[in-house]
């Protein structure tokens, strides 16, 4: 996180060292986060049973000479979890269990990002701009609760409270943006990011940890101002 911090600092006293060809620009964006693969899994050893839920994100981009760039991104994602078929597979794969009533917040993942980015004009309103990306996930299991009845020793209550863990992500991303004017832009962006995640819990048997692939598409509407346009 540090070197993000520095990595902002370049940017911004970069802009004054060579305004002549350097813009600053300050991005906005919201849309929705489709898990894939293992995160929208449904198998108890390696699924998270994850659903497509809300992600944002704020961005801070230097671009030169109207082509390359260097941006800093910011964001959050909340993704629900599918309670319906996570306790059908808990009743499935316990003899001894007969039904299960499960309460669960969605799986949060703050993401914390740098990385180069490239603008090509497709037309005279239009841009496309790539981007890779590497950083860090701040990912939060969710808390649960669990109304579970089993067959010989009746209902039971019980909780699985969160685990966080700090995993190094990586991704990369498109965007088409309309040059609405010389200060304001808009855009439409897609994103893919990955990373692999150890989360702990406590049980009687000690600590176990449940490793879990994360990955994530995402598709947001952007606004973009140009902090200082040529």
């Amino acid at each position: 996180m540090r070197h993000l911090f520095f990595l902002l600092v370049f940017l911004l006293n970069g802009h004054f060292l060579f305004a002549q060809t350097s813009q600053l620009q300050f991005l906005l964006q919201s849309g929705v986060s489709v898990p894939l693969s293992d995160f929208a899994g449904t198998n108890l050893e390696t699924g998270s049973f994850a659903l497509p839920g809300f992600s944002g994100a704020a961005e801070v981009k230097y671009v030169r000479n109207n082509h390359w760039g260097i941006l800093i991104q910011g964001g959050l994602s909340l993704n629900p979890i599918d309670v319906g078929y996570l306790g059908y597979q808990k009743v499935q794969a316990d003899p001894f269990l007969d039904d299960v009533y499960i309460r669960s917040d969605p799986f949060k993942i703050i993401h914390l990002v740098a990385g180069p980015s490239y603008l090509k004009r497709i037309g005279k309103p239009f841009l496309l701009e790539g981007q890779l990306m590497a950083g860090v996930f701040f990912a939060s299991t969710p808390y649960q609760l669990y109304k579970a009845e089993y067959a010989l020793i009746g209902p039971v209550n019980f909780e699985i409270t969160a685990s966080r863990d700090n995993c190094f992500a990586y991704g990369a991303g498109l965007r088409l943006i309309y040059e609405f004017n010389t200060q304001y832009q808009f855009g439409v962006a897609t994103q893919y990011m990955q990373s692999r995640a150890e989360f702990g819990f406590l049980t009687d048997q000690g600590i176990r940890t449940d490793v879990r692939n994360i990955s994530q598409w995402t598709s947001s509407f952007t606004l973009i101002l140009k902090l200082y346009p040529k």
